[in-house]
């Protein structure tokens, strides 16, 4: 039986998966909560306990400024279809911003690009 310490929200946000600052593949995350994140993907060069930095750079149109969601990530576990990663925040507003975008109230606000940056 899984025990999960927040409910994971389900989603289809896109990353690019970057490795030694290199674009590797593109991913997508399939569900997420305040603490972690599953992000679907075909690229299986990573391992448990990987370091990783997310990025999800969202913009509102051309003419507004860039915003950025930056999370810490650590690998804990892959599956043939993804990996998922414990996360912390960079800032309270930037996991606020991550949560109210999964949950759907900010999501239609935003044309979204999102990177994964792995270091």
């Amino acid at each position: 039986m899984e025990h999960r310490c927040t409910e994971r929200i389900s989603s289809e946000l896109e990353i690019q998966i970057f490795k030694h600052n290199r674009s590797v593949a593109i991913g997508r995350i399939k569900n997420g909560s305040l603490h972690g994140v599953f992000v679907e993907s075909d690229f299986m060069d990573i391992d448990c306990e990987h370091q990783l930095k997310l990025e999800l750079l969202l913009n509102r149109n051309t003419a507004e400024k860039i915003q950025r969601i930056e999370m810490n990530a650590i690998i804990i576990h892959k599956t043939g279809k993804g990996f998922g990663a414990e996360v912390e925040f960079g800032s309270a507003q930037q996991a606020n911003l991550f949560m109210e975008i999964l949950q759907g109230t900010k999501f239609q606000e935003f044309d979204e690009t999102a990177f994964a940056l792995v270091v």
